[in-house]
């Protein structure tokens, strides 16, 4: 598998994610998170989300607090995806 961008990483996020992806996939990715942070961000924040609603636990998120990570994974992304840009036209 080529080396992936941060688009297809998170386009194939679920299927990373899942127990049974495939070793190649998971290889790639591993790979891409790597040497970008802000992928690497991103699906450790989905990470946890999915370990909470695992746990059937009840959390609650403090006044505000969504709109500000929703805000922050945004800029991440944008960043992220920018970035990537940059490096693919050289």
């Amino acid at each position: 598998m080529n080396k992936l961008t941060c688009q297809e990483v998170l386009d194939q996020l679920q299927e990373y994610l899942d127990d049974a992806a495939h070793a190649e996939l998971v290889e790639a990715v591993d790979h891409h998170l790597g040497r970008c942070q802000h992928c690497r961000f991103e699906v450790d924040t989905i990470k946890g989300v999915v370990r909470i609603f695992q746990s059937e636990r009840h959390v609650v998120i403090p006044d505000g607090l969504a709109v500000k990570l929703q805000v922050a994974l945004e800029q991440v992304y944008r960043d992220g995806c920018s970035r990537d840009e940059d490096t693919s036209s050289s």
